[in-house]
């Protein structure tokens, strides 16, 4: 999720995609319900390490892998219902219905009489109830779809036949098919029972449906005696929700005449009113046959978060006026209010204060530094919401990379629903999320004066795409007065002194004498001791060699084989060598390292003097003046190559360098020549070898001898693969060498490309380049696999791998488990002798669940398992060619 310079280009597409995946929502009414999205658990790790001799932090990330929760299907059909029915009436069962599960479903009904029961019930219907007051709403329906997390109320209509008897019971099954076979409660059962007395029916219902928090509603309980008989005493008890407030003589009336809230206080002939601890209470002394009547009063909601408030009312009656037989206990219908969304947004710079909008200001940095940003992501609404963030706004130059991340300030923030902006996975309301926002800028842009830049991060409510909050992220770039300068000398002999002194008035500072080798392959080795000193603000140096000051093309001297570069194992000779190296260490003002320079000899017929360059190149600086600020230094040398007359009999040339671009291909045109009087024929192989993971080299013979590649020029894999099968006596012909470089992301690293002419009977080496690619010198690789632990216990359940898995909920309801394997592998042959620190975070929607294990760590911190936060494991050294693994588990605990 790198950003560089990168605002405002999704637009078009979060529009759209907001509206389809906005919410993963837990609203009870229909009208709020929002359309989940499916939840993605993102996770890279991190790898921080310093290199020997430096205080600048390193950081390697490892590949993304990600795991997308599979649809839930759940259904809760609640409830079964009790009626005492008169004959030939129709009776009225109220039901709810929810989507439980985290995907849109669709739902079919079917009410069926049960057998066993004294009689069948006919004209069995299904209604809708959506505002949720007992009545059916419009015509009889047969299937439904809900989102995830919404309910509706239905209605089950069944008709009493006129011959059933008193006492008789009939029942019915209304059963809920999912269409994606969703588990969960499917089934109730209603009972009628038949009575000859009276048969009361009361229904509950709220002035609205939706409110906010604060608003004054009216709540109206209707009651409706269906039967020729009149009631005894009813006992209607309305325990209200809490968030419900009991707003006391407030127009309380029984049939439109005031009643009195207070116990014991006078209230109309035929109730007897009162409210106590929020539970109102009415008795009436009856209901006359065929009469109906209400009773309203007025509560103020008290619900800061959005959805539904449910209430029902508990009835008691005597329906035979006879006070020694047992009353009837029902209960009306669940009535509903709900609380509205709303959808709010607020990043700024407090932990604390949702209001502060306070511009954050960084503390200063320096050319090519890092401004950081502690800003926190507020869900300010009533209703859990995903907030996308983004940058706008930004005034820092061309080239600075802006990145949000996690609260450690290490791992990226990444995307939890799939759109593909880094997000804060779902938010409670009035809680927040720290997030960090890095800004590192350019190390070639340099300030005269100390100059503020700006970037305004943005959150996007999800819930509600028209939510956006920004915060005014600031920092200075502190001016360069120091010029940076380099000093590249001669060691102990401190010649070539001062920034731009090539050579010595023409000639050499230094003259290194050396004999070749008897060795039919190898030939001798000169060694330079070389000094590089630095001034002025922090960098490092690449280390190169050449045939010439005119470091763009890259040509080793005549009689030169490689030139290798070694830290001084002791810092002051080099009489002993240490790692092998292509810069130098992270150089502070003052400092200096002293390197050696490994220059190995061909085989010569005639002794030579040749001169030799040496440069030493900033990393991370480029000069705009180099006059007064270079950000390199080259002196002139020389090697004496004294010949000891042993000439080559195949002679493979040249050695070369050169650069390719993040997976890109360079070409190589060598000669092999045969400098005897006899044809090479027979098993001689061409043996390939790159010393770096990342490159693919392929050895063709150049049919049309253009030095360029051709569909036509033929594989070399042998000297039977040329022409005639064989290289002829002083034979020349012409090779290519094909080094593709396969990774996007190893800007700087250099890959030794090693082509071996070799007798397969013995094993003899007769010839043999060096090619040098140059894109990185980059050594740590970072890998990261998942496998899914199914039944969580601890075990993968199958191999580990990069690609991206599904994962969903086991048998008990909880969420599956994915085990995280880190593989540090280092690819040089080089140690880091440093620490090495693995960096890792819990996901979104997930929770420790397996504590890590790294056999090579000397130290881990974890979060106490079942809960959220940062793994890590610390190395003492990575050796070179070896590779380390880090190991812990999760557990998703999303909807």
């Amino acid at each position: 999720m790198n950003i560089v310079n990168t605002f405002e280009n999704f637009r078009n597409k979060i529009i759209s995609l907001a509206v389809l995946v906005g919410t993963v929502l837990v609203i009870q009414q229909a009208s709020f319900a929002a359309v989940p999205s499916r939840q993605i658990i993102s996770n890279m790790a991190i790898g921080e390490y310093t290199e020997e001799g430096s205080t600048v932090i390193q950081v390697s990330r490892s590949n993304l892998v990600q795991t997308t929760i599979l649809p839930v299907y759940s259904v809760n059909l609640t409830a079964n219902n009790t009626k005492t029915v008169i004959a030939g009436q129709t009776a009225y069962f109220n039901h709810t219905l929810s989507n439980t599960g985290n995907e849109v479903d669709q739902y079919t009904f079917a009410v069926t009489n049960n057998t066993g029961d004294s009689y069948d019930l006919s004209n069995l219907s299904v209604f809708l109830d959506k505002d949720n007051d007992g009545v059916p709403d419009g015509a009889a329906i047969t299937s439904y779809s809900l989102n995830a997390g919404e309910s509706v109320g239905l209605i089950v209509a069944a008709n009493v036949p006129s011959g059933a008897t008193v006492s008789q019971s009939g029942l019915l099954t209304l059963n809920v098919t999912s269409l994606n076979s969703a588990s969960g409660t499917k089934t109730n059962i209603d009972t009628t029972t038949v009575t000859n007395q009276s048969s009361l029916v009361v229904r509950k219902k709220f002035s609205q449906t939706s409110v906010a928090n604060g608003d004054v509603i009216t709540v109206r309980l209707d009651y409706q005696n269906l039967s020729t008989v009149a009631t005894g005493v009813v006992t209607l008890t309305d325990t209200l929700d809490t968030s419900l407030v009991y707003q006391s003589n407030s127009g309380e009336n029984w049939n439109g005449v005031t009643v009195n809230p207070n116990t014991g206080s006078n209230d109309p002939v035929g109730i007897n009113y009162s409210v106590a601890s929020n539970v109102v209470s009415a008795v009436l002394n009856t209901v006359a046959a065929n009469s109906s009547g209400y009773i309203e009063f007025k509560v103020k909601v008290n619900k800061t978060s959005a959805g539904s408030i449910n209430n029902t009312v508990n009835v008691q009656y005597d329906h035979d006026n006879n006070s020694a037989t047992a009353t009837i206990s029902d209960l009306s219908n669940i009535a509903v209010v709900s609380v509205a969304p709303i959808y709010a947004a607020k990043i700024n710079g407090s932990a604390t204060d949702v209001t502060n909008s306070t511009t954050i200001v960084a503390n200063p940095t320096a050319q090519g530094g890092e401004l950081v940003f502690n800003n926190y992501v507020w869900n300010n609404g009533n209703n859990i919401d995903r907030f996308n963030v983004t940058f706008t706004s930004s005034t820092f130059p061309t080239g600075s990379q802006i990145e949000f991340y996690r609260a450690d300030g290490v791992t990226p923030l990444l995307d939890s629903n799939g759109d593909g902006i880094p997000d804060t996975g779902l938010l409670s309301p009035n809680t927040n999320l720290p997030i960090v926002v890095k800004v590192r800028l350019p190390s070639s842009y340099a300030v005269t004066t100390t100059t503020t830049f700006e970037v305004s991060p943005q959150a996007q409510s999800l819930g509600d795409i028209t939510k956006t909050s920004l915060i005014k992220d600031q920092g200075n770039l502190l001016a360069t007065t120091t010029a940076r300068l380099v000093d590249l000398t001669n060691s102990p002999e401190n010649n070539g002194l001062g920034n731009g002194s090539l050579d010595n008035a023409g000639a050499a500072w230094k003259t290194v004498t050396t004999s070749t080798s008897i060795n039919p392959v190898a030939g001798g080795q000169a060694i330079f001791p070389l000094k590089i000193t630095h001034t002025g603000i922090g960098t490092e140096y690449l280390l190169s060699a050449n045939a010439s000051s005119d470091f763009t093309n890259l040509i080793l001297p005549n009689g030169v084989n490689r030139v290798r570069f070694y830290v001084s194992a002791n810092g002051s000779n080099c009489n002993v060598l240490g790692a092998e190296t292509g810069k130098t260490l992270y150089l502070n003002n003052g400092e200096s390292q002293l390197v050696c320079a490994v220059v190995e000899v061909d085989q010569l017929n005639a002794s030579v003097t040749t001169p030799i360059y040496f440069r030493v190149l900033s990393t991370s600086f480029v000069s705009g003046n180099n006059s007064s600020n270079p950000s390199q230094d080259i002196i002139k040398n020389a090697i004496t190559i004294q010949s000891v007359n042993a000439a080559a009999k195949v002679e493979f040339m040249p050695n070369s360098r050169g650069q390719v671009a993040p997976l890109g291909t360079v070409i190589y045109s060598h000669l092999l020549t045969n400098n005897t009087d006899t044809d090479l024929t027979g098993n001689y192989s061409f043996i390939l070898s790159n010393d770096q993971e990342a490159f693919n080299s392929t050895l063709f013979y150049d049919v049309n001898g253009n030095s360029v590649f051709d569909a036509g020029d033929l594989v070399m894999r042998s000297l039977a693969d040329l022409p005639g099968g064989k290289l002829a006596a002083h034979q020349q012909v012409k090779l290519l060498l094909q080094v593709k470089n396969m990774a996007a992301n190893n800007i700087a690293q250099a890959n030794n490309t090693i082509v071996n002419l070799t007798n397969s009977a013995d094993g003899q080496v007769l010839a043999s380049i060096t090619d040098v690619t140059t894109v990185n010198q980059a050594q740590l690789k970072l890998s990261k696999l998942q496998a899914r632990d199914f039944d969580c216990n601890g075990s993968a359940d199958e191999a580990y791998t990069t690609n991206s898995l599904n994962i969903g909920k086991q048998s008990n309801g909880q969420g599956q488990c994915v085990l995280y394997k880190l593989i540090l592998t280092n690819t040089s042959a080089t140690s880091l002798n440093n620490i090495f620190t693995f960096r890792d975070m819990t996901p979104v929607y997930t929770v420790l669940f397996q504590s890590p294990t790294c056999t090579a760590c000397s130290g881990m911190t974890a979060p106490v398992v079942g809960n959220a936060g940062g793994v890590s494991g610390t190395l003492n050294s990575v050796a070179a060619n070896q590779s380390y693994e880090f190991n812990f588990g999760v557990r998703y605990v999303g909807q």
